[in-house]
């Protein structure tokens, strides 16, 4: 019985240390495809959200891309269990923003 709480309890650390690889991607990605942002940014942001949650451990950060960005973060989840080590990894993609003026009149 012990050992099934134990895998469980894994189970759900990993679940979160994915939740939150997402959203540190997410995050970087929204401050990189800002008008003005830029993939250092979007590093910097991502790198930040990242290391406030302690249950994604040694996380990195790497952004690529030009007018399409993505935004990895990768790290391990918490062990409960004695030799297990779980890598997490999640990306993030998004079009960088761009904003045109229109070069003739629209319908009426």
């Amino acid at each position: 019985m012990g050992l099934l709480f134990l895998a469980l309890a894994q189970a759900v650390m990993v679940a979160v240390a994915r939740e939150v690889a997402l959203a540190a991607a997410q995050e970087g990605l929204r401050v990189a495809r800002a008008r003005h942002g830029t993939r250092h940014q979007g590093h910097a942001a991502a790198q930040a959200f990242a290391r406030r949650e302690p249950v994604l451990q040694t996380p990195t950060v790497t952004v690529s891309g030009g007018t399409t960005l993505a935004v990895r973060v990768t790290g391990h989840a918490p062990s409960l269990l004695p030799g297990v080590h779980i890598a997490v990894a999640r990306t993030a993609r998004g079009a960088r923003e761009r904003f045109t003026t229109p070069t003739s009149p629209g319908p009426p």
